[in-house]
Order: C-alpha cells, then structure tokens, then sequence
C-alpha cells in the first residue's frame, strides 16, 4: 500500500485531527448528561439487556409547554442508537436545577454516570443544573470551601433518632469565635437531606458566603418530622406523609427543640445571641417555623417562612422578631400566606413579604432561600410599606 509523503501526509494529520470537531461531540457510554450549547441536554444510558427505555423528568422534554407550577414529571421514549446506547435531546432549557430518572421494563434508575442523586418520597432521581441565571448559578459548586457534617440526636418524646445534617462556614476550623444559625426545617415529605439535595442549601450559602454577600453561618437541617415512621423509613412515601399530617400541628418536634439545641450548642460553637439566630422552613416546616417562633421569643431574631401552612388563629406574637414570608401567586397556601402577612402588619411587627409567580415548588423555595441568606444577621431598614 502506497504511503503518503510530503503534503497529503501534512493533509492526511490535520483532517485527522479535525474530524472529531467537524463531527460534533458524539455521546459515549461514560458521559450522561450531555450539555449542549444551545441549552439542550442530552441524556445517555447503556442498558444492552433492555428493548426499550423511558426518561422521566422535570422539564420539558419535549416541545409541548411544561408546568412550571406543579414541577410534576414529563416523560418520553430514549433512542436506541447502532452503537447500543439509549439517547435523548431535549429542547432547550431555562438555567434552573432539574431532576430525572430512567425506567426501563419497570424498573425505576436513576443515571449511573452522575453522582448528584437525591432521595424523593420513596424513590431516587439525579440532578443536573443548567447555568445562566444567578440563582441557578448560585446552586452549582465543584467543591465546597465550608464543610458538612452529620450527627444524631435521640428524641426521648417521641422515640426516635433524630439525624441531623449541618453545614459550617468556610472559617470555622480556624477561628475560635461563635457564628450565627440557621435551623432550616424541611416540608412534610422531606427528612434533613431536603435542603442538601432538592434545596441546594449548602452550595448556596457556600457561594454565598464567598461572594460576601452572606455572613458566615451555620445552617442546621434537622430531621423534624413529628412522628417516628416519617423520615427514618426511605420506603414511605408522599401519600404516607400526607395522612399523618395533623401530627404537624401537635408540636412535636418544637417541644424538644430546646433539649435539641443545647446538644448542638455543646458540640458546635452556636451563638446564643437573639440577633445571630434565625429559623426557616418550606410548606409544614414553615408552620413549625413561626410555632417556635411563638413558642421561644427570645430565641430567633429571624423568622423565614416559604409557602406557610398556617391556620386562621395562628398569627405572630412578638415585635422583636423579623418575618419574611414568601409565597408564589399560584401557590395553594397563597391565602394563607397574605393572611398572616395582614396580621403581622396590623400588630406592627416588622416583616418582608415577597410574592413571586410560580406554586408550591422547590423552584420557588430555592429563589426565598437565596434572598433569606444575604438579608439575616446585618442591620436591615425597617420597611413598613407593604401593601397591607
């Protein structure tokens, strides 16, 4: 075979290493998901022993409009290429943080070329985040400067082990100080990794924090589900959750909060002080929220609830703490909302209400939490023109 010289050989060496670039990134077995530039992703599965495979996800995976209310799941059929991988493109995205799975003859997976993966009601998903907007941006991190540490509490009352998930700020292992707190509570069908994973707490704060926009905290996530069965067994879903939830009204976990904190006080160097602590929470953990705010009036400063499920007769008691309430105008528990932001007004306690677009969505209580963070512990101007 005649070999080639001079210039077809010079030829023969760029073509070759132009090729990969003229044909375009192709998808391999060990690259799941693809990012694409025009703001599609591509999702790739090997599965040789599976005739057919369905995605299912949190976007929108095909042209057909997606609500963005109900953050339900889409799904559609993955391509089987000649090659023996399982492929889908979806249109392009809008930066936010998504979630998916695959299922294949029954059988729910999530991607096994991507570590980011979290527990939903009784099953798991993957995660990726598309950048390009602050808060999405806020939401991805490489590596974290701050650390997270777990640790567990026994709950005498209500006979079970509390796990606890804690994020400590990037200096604290180097300092000797006390910092402020967060104690972060989770919604009805969450446990102390909700925030972690679907809330994307700690990389926020991280960044954060970083940035200088933040002070440097410590953010508790407790396990705060009332009952023994909620939280500790992975298999209970949504619907399990759901008929057991008048026991987020028998206060519960609010009763041993102070036996809660005192332990984390003795482990953690947590400020004592009013004004360096704050309690927030989503949906049911957002009621928990303004009970121990009712409950312990010289324990937080702050008060963050997103999305509140809060009975008529419950309402704010002191002038010393500061409320921020966010909720999205298609929220369920929009009233509710707008009620105790009117009698939090008419008792001149001072209070932030934001209301955005959107339901009762993790996308929403991701935007709260990213305007929560900057706002607690620096000296705020006391706004009294709300609109109530």
């Amino acid at each position: 075979m005649r070999q080639p010289t001079g210039k077809n050989s010079c030829r023969l060496v760029i073509l070759l290493l132009l090729f990969p670039i003229l044909a375009g990134a192709q998808p391999t077995e060990s690259s799941s998901p693809i990012y694409n530039e025009d703001g599609s992703v591509t999702f790739v599965l090997k599965r040789p022993e599976s005739r057919r495979v369905r995605i299912y996800c949190d976007c929108a995976l095909r042209n057909k409009k997606y609500n963005v209310n109900r953050e339900n799941l889409q799904s559609a059929r993955m391509h089987l290429d000649p090659s023996g991988l399982f492929t889908y493109t979806t249109p392009p995205l809008a930066p936010e943080v998504y979630t998916y799975r695959f299922q294949s003859h029954g059988q729910k997976l999530t991607d096994p070329n991507n570590a980011d993966s979290i527990r939903i009601s009784n099953g798991k998903r993957s995660v990726f985040v598309i950048p390009g907007s602050s808060l999405s941006d806020l939401c991805r991190t490489d590596s974290l400067a701050g650390k997270t540490e777990a640790c567990e509490f026994w709950d005498s009352a209500c006979g079970k082990t509390r796990r606890i998930l804690l994020y400590l700020p990037p200096d604290y292992y180097h300092t000797e100080q006390k910092y402020p707190v967060l104690y972060l509570l989770h919604g009805i069908d969450g446990n102390e990794q909700a925030w972690h994973d679907r809330g994307r707490a700690v990389q926020m704060a991280d960044n954060l924090i970083q940035q200088g926009k933040a002070t440097p905290m410590i953010i508790v996530m407790p396990d705060a589900n009332p009952k023994k069965i909620i939280g500790q067994n992975e298999n209970v879903g949504l619907i399990r959750n759901l008929l057991l939830y008048s026991s987020w009204f028998h206060h519960d976990f609010e009763r041993i909060f102070l036996q809660l904190d005192s332990f984390l006080s003795a482990r953690y160097r947590i400020s004592s002080d009013m004004n360096m602590r704050a309690v927030a929470g989503l949906s049911a953990g957002a009621t928990q929220s303004a009970a121990l705010a009712n409950m312990y009036e010289d324990n937080f400063k702050y008060v963050g609830l997103f999305s509140p499920i809060v009975h008529r007769k419950q309402q704010p008691k002191h002038r010393n703490t500061i409320y921020w309430i966010g909720t999205g105008k298609r929220d369920i528990f929009h009233p509710q909302s707008r009620r105790f932001a009117r009698k939090t007004d008419l008792q001149q306690i001072p209070y932030i209400y934001y209301e955005t677009k959107g339901g009762h969505v993790w996308r929403n209580w991701r935007l709260y939490l990213s305007d929560f963070l900057p706002y607690i512990f620096k000296e705020i101007e006391n706004k009294s023109d709300n609109g109530f």
